[in-house]
């Protein structure tokens, strides 16, 4: 059975697996410490087929919490454990190897 497959209208739009969604322009305004006056942050986000505008948001807010986790404690186990490693390494790759005899060098 041979494959369906996309014409080059279809490719050229580009509206794949996202075909459903439709973009909003989310504005948070936000009053600003040094001056005391109100910013505007604009956003543009992808809401689903389905999806409520506040899903869509707390979506969008785990995925920035995320990026805010401090990894900095399990950086510096890693990079022990990989000189660990690399010490055990180079260790095993140093052997001494008998000479076999009647070789003429």
């Amino acid at each position: 059975m041979a494959k369906k497959q996309k014409s080059f209208a279809d490719k050229a739009s580009g509206r794949g697996g996202d075909a459903d969604a439709t973009m909003v322009k989310y504005v948070k305004s936000v009053k600003s410490e040094k001056t005391g006056f109100w910013r505007f942050n604009e956003q543009m986000i992808k809401v689903r087929e389905g999806e409520d505008l506040n899903a869509a948001l707390k979506r969008m807010d785990e995925a920035s919490n995320l990026v805010d986790i401090d990894l900095s404690g399990f950086v510096s186990n890693e990079d022990d454990k990989k000189e660990d490693v690399a010490d055990s390494n180079n260790e095993s790759d140093v052997a001494t190897v008998p000479d076999a005899k009647g070789e003429e060098e």
